[in-house]
């Protein structure tokens, strides 16, 4: 059982700081993910921890040992790639088999990490083909099941699954969770897919501008967002925000009241004249299409049939609002609606820091 620890790790390309001030701790057999877009600095982070890139100042620790400046190979870690590098002249059993043999690992042993690691990931009818011979989503256990063959305490995975049509994807995030709930490892993994972050985590950080956003669990990430940031990139369709001034402890949104007390973390009022941001996700939007109802009056823009829901975009001047309704409610572009905000369902952010209140 490994855990992980960065201690004010920073990383810099000559004179450019690429992280900065990095800290976090990942207990033994924890499924942490790194989410964030392009650019903020997740894969680097976890290239460091490999081994793979240079650290400029801090402290990385693998099952309490100093692990800042020791070669990849003496980390105690597995990588899977968003390659495969498979090797192509090599069958399923050479590939998955030849780091024990550069290891030394006797040959009894070898036999005996290969069968488990196919038969975990259920490829054992391909353990004689070439990877010409496979699939996309077979060529990725594959890569996956040369990490596992390794017995390693600290598996990294950067960006697996993102070469895979949806479908495969789906299938993999399952296998790869179950693989965690059998070895019981601890399990970094990096994306830019808020899906695979909040299906597959423990829990999630949230990376932008090299540096951590907010880390927590899925639950926490998507229910109480630190900023605005977090609310936008974590949900799909984004939360809706909604510009508005404070008045009297409430709300104005395009003229219209909205109550905010019981969605603020602190009891006191905000001052009046305030400027803050009212955000609520799609799915906590209520729509009516009764004129009587009370609410934000819109019109209905566009209208995306998704099976068992419909996403709704509406607009309100230049304002902008999604909504979920059922698949069985008949509603069409042009058509006028009011929307419910329930106060329960409401965030609240800071207008000039972006931050949550």
């Amino acid at each position: 059982m490994t855990g992980v620890q960065l201690r004010n790790l920073g990383i810099r390309y000559g004179q450019v700081e690429v992280l900065k001030g990095i800290d976090l701790d990942i207990p033994p057999s924890e499924f942490i993910v790194l989410l964030g877009p392009s650019g903020c600095g997740k894969s680097t982070l976890l290239n460091a921890i490999a081994g793979l890139q240079d650290v400029a100042e801090g402290q990385i620790l693998i099952g309490g040992h100093d692990m800042t400046n020791v070669e990849p190979k003496n980390r105690g870690i597995a990588m899977v790639f968003q390659s495969y590098a498979l090797y192509p002249r090599m069958s399923v059993r050479g590939n998955l088999s030849f780091g024990l043999k550069v290891a030394g690992t006797a040959k009894p042993e070898i036999e005996k990490r290969v069968a488990n690691a196919a038969r975990m990931l259920q490829i054992e009818p391909l353990l004689d083909r070439k990877p010409s011979e496979l699939s996309g989503g077979q060529r990725q256990r594959v890569a996956i099941g040369r990490a596992v063959v390794r017995d390693a305490g600290v598996f990294l995975f950067d960006e697996p699954l993102s070469n895979l049509d949806a479908q495969l994807r789906s299938d993999l995030r399952v296998e790869i969770k179950r693989l965690h709930q059998r070895l019981k490892s601890t399990m970094i993994y990096v994306t830019h897919d808020q899906i695979e972050a909040m299906t597959l985590a423990d829990r999630i950080v949230v990376m932008k501008d090299r540096i951590i956003q907010q880390q927590g669990t899925p639950d926490e990430i998507y229910n109480k967002p630190a900023n605005t940031f977090v609310a936008r990139f974590v949900g799909s369709p984004a939360m809706n925000f909604l510009d508005a001034a404070v008045e009297g402890g409430d709300a104005i949104v395009d003229g219209k009241t909205v109550h905010i007390a019981s969605a603020l973390s602190s009891q006191a009022p905000l001052a009046d004249g305030r400027n803050v941001i009212v955000g609520i996700r799609p799915e906590d939007v209520v729509l009516h299409t009764d004129e009587a109802a009370s609410g934000l009056a819109v019109e209905i823009d566009v209208v995306e049939p998704m099976g068992a829901e419909k996403l709704v975009w509406c607009k309100r001047g230049s304002i902008g609002i999604s909504t979920k309704i059922p698949a069985s409610v008949s509603i069409k572009p042009g058509d006028k609606a009011w929307l419910g905000l329930s106060e329960q369902c409401l965030h609240i952010f800071d207008a000039d820091s972006g931050k949550r209140m």
